[in-house]
């Protein structure tokens, strides 16, 4: 048994925002801009990109390891472009930011969402994995103003599904666990990491997957946002 919810936290790609892959697409772009025109959808280059940003968006990895790892898998440069770490990182980061007008949207009926959430009195954060600032970014270009606390996890220090991501959620918007719900897609990061921390949890499902075996179940599951202002009001 919950306590009645004074407050929702969102996760933000994939839930309030969808990016259409932005950073991949930069390593397309980055490559090009070194002499050679890649393909970022051959499955093994995707493989390799999907593998270095999983390293960087949980910590392992530096950005500067990040494009390491991708570049030394390109032949020498064709056209001379300086591959220094900070030169290389620069334009990565000028890359992803030149990208946001282009390829951010707000998922449907993100904002309609949040709107009736802020009307029914609660209190809304977002909790996203990532770097700053482009999560500002896409966050901005994807909802406008947003009406609550907007913690990144390069920002804070923590990343899902630690539990000190959930709790300075909690304490940004000052209630306890029991008294916030957590919206997320992401299984392990999201549902699994909020659950563990005491938060109930609603997972915004893709019926292309099941949920994984082995994880914390989610409190309610639906599959667009529209669905959620009751869940919530209903405690």
């Amino acid at each position: 048994m919950t306590n009645r919810p004074l407050a929702v936290g969102f996760d933000f790609d994939h839930t309030l925002g969808t990016d259409q892959h932005l950073e991949r697409h930069a390593f397309g772009r980055l490559a090009r801009e070194l002499g050679w025109p890649v393909n970022i959808e051959e499955p093994d280059l995707r493989d390799l990109i999907e593998r270095l940003l999983s390293g960087f968006r949980t910590a392992e990895l530096t950005m500067e390891r990040m494009l390491w790892g991708f570049t030394a898998a390109l032949p020498p440069s064709a056209n001379g472009m300086d591959r220094s770490p900070e030169t290389l990182t620069e334009r990565y980061r000028e890359i992803c930011f030149s990208l946001v007008d282009e390829l951010v949207r707000p998922v449907e009926g993100a904002v309609e969402c949040i709107t009736a959430l802020v009307d029914n009195g609660f209190r809304v954060g977002i909790l996203t994995n990532g770097w700053s600032p482009l999560q500002e970014r896409k966050i901005a270009k994807a909802l406008g103003y947003f009406p609550g606390p907007v913690l990144v996890s390069e920002s804070i220090g923590a990343y899902k599904p630690s539990a000190e991501a959930f709790r300075q959620l909690a304490s940004a918007l000052g209630c306890g666990a029991s008294e916030l719900w957590y919206v997320g897609d992401n299984p392990v990061a999201d549902i699994d990491g909020a659950r563990s921390y005491g938060l109930p949890a609603v997972w915004l499902a893709d019926h292309a997957a099941p949920y994984p075996p082995g994880l914390r179940s989610p409190t309610a599951r639906i599959d667009r946002l529209a669905a959620l202002t009751p869940i919530v009001r209903g405690g």
